[in-house]
């Protein structure tokens, strides 16, 4: 199972260098993409020969009202609240800071796995000042702009999350047809589409413990299938903190997302679509989980209210045009049959495999209904696709100089295959292979 890190400390210690660092790549800007209007703040890779999810806590810009104090404390309830190991990082250069104790403080009463890293220590030195000991955490000295004394973090890491989440820490092996999850910001009214679902809608098979703490799964059937409603909401502890709920509920929904086949993300019919709510789409789509929009409480609008609505979503959501859009009501139960049909169906989708040679004649057709451009004077050429995976579907194209594809014929071939072959609320996978054409290098 994988498990979430999360890398917690006042602004400037060297939070995201370090998970850069341990990532081993720069973990890229995505300003550009439509919902996200910051620094990506998670990241998959291994820690201690475990895969696991590090979150960022920074990355937001405390209000002036609040203070850079209250904004700092809210970050570290989010971990508590989310985090199977939390990595609390202090400024080494320096030295022990106010808040850095009132975290402390917050990090020995929850009882979480913590490891102290002192941040900023020179290379070849793994001396730390005697006052981090008063945090009451065994400090682990490091600096990660230089890449140093990350193996010794990576490897106790490894020991602490062996005993918090074992590899065999899997959910009970029901045989269930999709499990699936229900995202979105507070208040958008996901406990009570669970509630509906479960207590009205569908007789309740049982109800078992998650693999993570506070977690409940619901097993319920539809249709002769069994399905998993993963960490139904409203079983968690309200924060104390209202600061911070955006980076909590990000990281509850990477938690969720991880044993999750398909994402139902709700929407708030009463508001406009957010950046939150975006941001939430996309970090489904990019762990490669199958996605379903629902629009709640439909029943406080009139129908010109509602038709307005749907415009300002798929204008904020341009990016997904792909994934079925429902609208529901948790109060009155309208919609609410379509939510599961929709579950089922997007699920079934996510295992389809399209014959090599179907998809072949279908590329062939592509290319003489509109040829691939003509680049830097030469024609790129699209020889053969394959598709190399499920869960999601990942199509491989072979294809002379692959980095010069423009992103209007990719979208061009993905809408294609869509209208062919539908692949309701799927994220398609592109992987894009270069081979040499030989014509093109005696030029």
């Amino acid at each position: 199972m994988t498990a979430l890190v999360a890398i917690v400390g006042r602004p400037n210690v060297g939070k995201s260098t370090l998970l850069n660092r341990l990532v081993g790549r720069r973990v890229a800007l995505v300003a550009d993409s439509p919902g996200v209007t910051r620094d990506r703040l998670y990241a998959s890779c291994s820690l201690g020969g475990r895969r696991v999810v590090l979150v960022d806590t920074g990355g937001f810009d405390p209000d002036a009202d609040s203070g850079i104090e209250a904004a700092v404390v809210a970050q570290a309830q989010a971990a508590i609240e989310e985090a199977q190991l939390v990595l609390f990082v202090c400024d080494g250069a320096e030295g022990l800071n106010p808040l850095d104790k009132e975290v402390g403080r917050l990090l020995r009463r929850s009882r979480k796995p913590v490891l102290l890293v002192v941040n900023k220590i020179d290379p070849g030195s793994d001396r730390v000042a005697e006052e981090f000991h008063e945090l009451g955490f065994e400090p682990i000295a490091v600096s990660a702009s230089h890449g140093t004394g990350l193996r010794k973090l990576a490897a106790r890491a490894g020991r602490v999350l062996e005993q918090v989440v074992p590899d065999g820490d899997v959910p009970p092996p029901d045989s269930v047809a999709a499990s699936f999850c229900l995202l979105g910001r507070p208040n958008v009214g996901k406990s009570s589409i669970a509630n509906r679902l479960l207590g009205k809608e569908r007789s309740i098979v049982s109800s078992v413990p998650g693999t993570t703490r506070d977690a409940v799964d619901s097993l319920l059937d539809f249709n002769d299938a069994r399905m998993r409603l993963v960490d139904t909401p409203g079983v968690r502890r309200r924060r104390s903190v209202e600061k911070g709920l955006e980076q909590a509920s990000v990281m509850a929904a990477i938690k969720s997302l991880e044993r999750s086949d398909v994402a139902v993300v709700v929407l708030d019919a009463a508001e406009r679509v957010t950046h939150q709510d975006a941001r939430l789409v996309r970090l489904a789509v990019e762990r490669g989980r199958g996605l379903v929009l629902a629009l709640n409480k439909i029943d406080l609008l009139s129908d010109r209210q509602l038709q307005a609505r749907r415009m300002q979503m798929d204008e904020a959501l341009r990016f997904v045009p792909w994934a079925p859009r429902l609208l529901v009501s948790a109060k009155t139960g309208k919609g609410f049959r379509k939510i599961m049909s929709a579950v089922a169906r997007v699920r079934q989708a996510m295992k389809v495999r399209i014959p090599t040679g179907q998809l072949n004649r279908l590329l062939e057709q592509m290319k003489e209904r509109l040829e691939p451009p003509v680049v830097k004077g030469r024609r790129l050429k699209l020889y053969y696709a394959s598709q190399t995976g499920i869960d999601p579907p990942e199509i491989s194209v072979v294809m002379n100089r692959p980095l010069q594809l423009p992103e209007n014929y990719k979208r061009y071939l993905e809408n294609r295959l869509r209208e062919v072959f539908e692949f309701p609320g799927v994220p398609l996978r592109w992987n894009w292979k270069g081979r040499s054409d030989r014509r093109d290098d005696k030029r």
